[in-house]
């Protein structure tokens, strides 16, 4: 039964081209390459030692339709299909045996007051991300309140299987034998184009309904006060531990133009599902402050420095593994974008310092992008990480570029290629990490108006 919740959509899907009056679609199609060091753990010398670099090129093809004019007044068909594949790799690509996915398959039916919607589907919201096969009602007395409740076969967060999956068991054997049932209603107010106020409640239970896997609730509120400051606030909260989860609360001040100052304080607490054993190791939760500006001192140019300061609360569990470790970590930077003409350079610093050690980054780039469409640009990056358990004895390098090539209006030509280069201090020896990266992509619109932004009918 549950199966047919997404059966029947992507059945729909692929017969739609023949009934439908209008169908528009996207495909794009993405082959990726990177180079890897494979490392072995050498007993007798007591390290790891490098073996020959290894390389992995993924496939990736998605397809996006959607289909209206089903002969019912409302109604559409709307799917996003993934398959993957590797490319004679050497090594093992993560899912490149999973060689398909339906990230959205569902049928929606449409009316001024409320919408249907039956099939796979994925929400957003102050909890979170969570996938479904399922149905969700929505209603809406008025323009400005929506009222939503939905349910379905839960899957697993970022990996759109079911709880229950053979893959999911391979990875940790305490995982339920069964799969879970997601159940969940949102209000959403919005009395004017700046405010709204959200606010959610969702559980999770396992399908002979034995016992909760999860049960969460969340508020997110933004208000605008006059012409330039907007206010924020969020919080989740976990109903069964009976403890607080995110919470976070900002000030956004706008000035001339695009600048701003956004300031905002935070804390955050992991909250984790019944169904897993890493709850019982009680994770610490952490607070922070952070500040960002975006300013235009000249025309042409635009500066955004930001800074992020989090504190750890004390670990309250004995490990062994968290061993002179700070309780406060900082996260700085500066990114700089300069225009002229059909020119753009950009660049950006960032310095981590905190837990496990430091790292300092920084890239810059150049690009030249004219009216016609097409774009060519060049980057370059170099970053150094102490005591974090990579590139601990040297620095990194990296060099590349760019290129987008519209071939008409309907099809476009993407690709970028990086060479990192790993320089090691004097008379330092360990692993050598330089690898090569790049990527090719090709998007091809096609159907009823490709060009326009696709909409809810």
């Amino acid at each position: 039964m549950r199966a047919a919740l997404l059966a029947l959509p992507i059945i729909a899907i692929a017969a739609a081209p023949l009934g439908a009056q209008s169908l528009r679609g996207r495909s794009a199609t993405t082959v990726g390459y990177a180079q890897l060091r494979p490392i072995r753990y050498d007993s007798a010398a007591g390290q790891y030692q490098a073996q020959p670099v290894a390389y992995a090129a993924p496939l990736t093809q998605d397809v996006e339709l959607v289909a209206w004019g089903l002969g019912v007044a409302g109604l559409r068909a709307y799917g996003l299909l993934r398959w993957r594949a590797a490319l004679g790799s050497e090594l093992v690509w993560p899912r490149s045996d999973d060689h398909f996915d339906a990230l959205y398959a569902y049928l929606e039916l449409e009316r001024p007051r409320y919408r249907l919607r039956l099939g796979r589907q994925q929400r957003v919201s102050g909890l979170g991300w969570y996938a479904y096969d399922g149905l969700t009602a929505t209603w809406r007395p008025r323009p400005t309140l929506r009222l939503e409740t939905y349910g379905g076969r839960g899957l697993a967060r970022g990996f759109l299987e079911p709880a229950s999956s053979p893959a999911l068991a391979a990875l940790d054997p305490l995982q339920p034998d069964q799969g879970t049932i997601l159940l969940g209603t949102s209000l959403w107010f919005a009395p004017d184009r700046v405010t709204a106020l959200t606010a959610v409640y969702q559980r999770e239970l396992l399908n002979d309904r034995s016992g909760l896997v999860s049960e969460r609730a969340s508020f997110d509120a933004r208000v605008g006060v006059g012409s330039h400051l907007v206010l924020s606030a969020s919080v989740d909260g976990d109903l069964i531990a009976e403890d607080w989860g995110k919470a976070r609360a900002g000030a956004l001040v706008r000035f001339a133009g695009t600048s701003f100052l956004e300031l905002e304080v935070f804390r955050y607490r992991p909250v984790l599902d019944l169904t897993t054993i890493w709850g019982v190791f009680t994770p610490e939760a952490h607070r922070g402050v952070a500040a960002t500006l975006r300013v235009a001192p000249v025309r042409g140019v635009m500066l955004s420095p930001s800074c992020t300061v989090r504190s750890y609360e004390p670990v309250t569990i004995t490990t062994p593994f968290l061993v002179g470790v700070d309780d406060d970590a900082w996260q700085c930077g500066v990114g700089a974008r300069w225009a002229v003409g059909d020119v753009a350079l950009s660049g950006s610093y960032q310095l981590h310092t905190g837990f496990g050690g430091a790292q300092s980054a920084g890239d810059a780039a150049v690009a030249y992008a004219p009216p016609s469409g097409w774009r060519v640009g060049l980057r370059a990056a170099a970053f150094q990480q102490e005591e974090t358990f990579r590139v601990t004895d040297g620095t990194v390098y990296g060099l590349g570029g760019d290129v987008e090539l519209p071939l008409g209006d309907r099809l476009t030509v993407r690709g970028d290629v990086m060479r990192f280069f790993h320089r090691r201090m004097e008379g330092q020896v360990g692993l050598d990490w330089s690898q090569t990266r790049g990527k090719v992509a090709v998007e091809w619109s096609f159907g009823a108006n490709p060009d326009r932004t696709r909409a809810q009918r």
